[in-house]
């Protein structure tokens, strides 16, 4: 059955753009900023409830809030004829996701530009708006039609105060996609800070350098388990793609350290090793008895 167009005012709607699990992103165009944009439309299944209203509208005010040239940006949010919806830029790319799908792996310098482009805008959003993202994967990473690599899809985002968390959610609701999820994130035991995206970054890099997930996604409760358990752990980076340089793989591995307190502390320290990597140079190794989510460095690796 075709989807019915939503009926708002100033606003014609051309296509469906996308679909997720409770709204519809449209390609439209909105007569007064005169472009051509993205309106997500929340289902009206989803609006029964008081949090998926909440989750909604959470992300639009983020998005609307961050101004990064990284960031898909967001410009009014609102509800009209019982329809929540908010308007942000079209981006007219692709994501990493169906680039994956059709090449089965990103190239090593394509992935640092992903991981510079990622840690500067949530680095960023973080500093300017305790912003957590809670949902890095391949599908939220877009390419724009001029090649800039934007962050998209701030709908399980936390906005984090110095204390607590916002309330977005209840304390112990466990947030994100399997396949990407950090162990904080599991675990839900402590306030969400940068690190939580790092290791999820790290999963996503690791998934389009190496074409494996860091971790099997057969089955949802054994990939969790996978992501928590110390005994658990992913191939060397090396060991799926020789091409790819013993300095990217450390970088790796030094993200997806499962025990955030020996992974690294900000997007600065990413961003710092990615450079590193770009010179040819070999970042320091994970420190002395950090647990990592693939296997430490072979013998003999310099």
């Amino acid at each position: 059955m075709a989807e019915r167009v939503p009926k708002i005012p100033g606003i014609r709607f051309d296509a469906i753009a996308g679909r997720g699990g409770m709204s519809i992103v449209w390609k439209a165009y909105h007569q007064r900023l005169d472009k051509v944009v993205a309106v997500k439309v929340m289902n009206q299944e989803a609006t029964r409830t008081g949090q998926e209203i909440r989750q909604f509208m959470e992300e639009a005010r983020a998005m609307t809030a961050i101004r990064h040239p990284c960031v898909v940006h967001g410009y009014e949010a609102d509800c009209c004829n019982g329809r929540y919806y908010f308007v942000m830029d079209y981006v007219g790319g692709y994501t990493f996701a169906s680039l994956l799908g059709r090449k089965g792996h990103v190239a090593e310098a394509d992935a640092l530009v992903i991981c510079d482009s990622v840690a500067e805008a949530l680095g960023y959003a973080w500093k300017e708006h305790n912003v957590i993202h809670c949902d890095v994967k391949p599908e939220n990473i877009m390419v724009d039609m001029d090649g800039l690599v934007k962050i998209a899809d701030l709908g399980l985002c936390r906005v984090m105060s110095n204390r607590r968390k916002a309330q977005t959610g209840p304390v112990d609701e466990i947030i994100g996609t399997p396949a990407y999820m950090s162990p904080d994130q599991i675990f839900a035991d402590q306030p969400l800070d940068p690190r939580c995206d790092i290791y999820c970054l790290g999963a996503s890099l690791y998934h389009l350098a190496t074409g494996h997930m860091l971790f099997p996604d057969d089955d949802n409760d054994a990939t969790l388990k996978a992501h928590v358990d110390d005994a658990c752990r992913a191939p060397y980076p090396r060991e799926l793609m020789p091409s790819l340089s013993v300095g990217f793989s450390r970088m790796l591995i030094k993200m997806c350290v499962k025990n955030r307190e020996l992974r690294y502390r900000s997007w600065e320290e990413v961003l710092a090793d990615s450079r590193l990597v770009q010179r040819g140079q070999l970042p320091a190794p994970p420190p002395a008895g950090a647990i990592s989510s693939v296997k430490d460095e072979p013998p003999g690796v310099v």
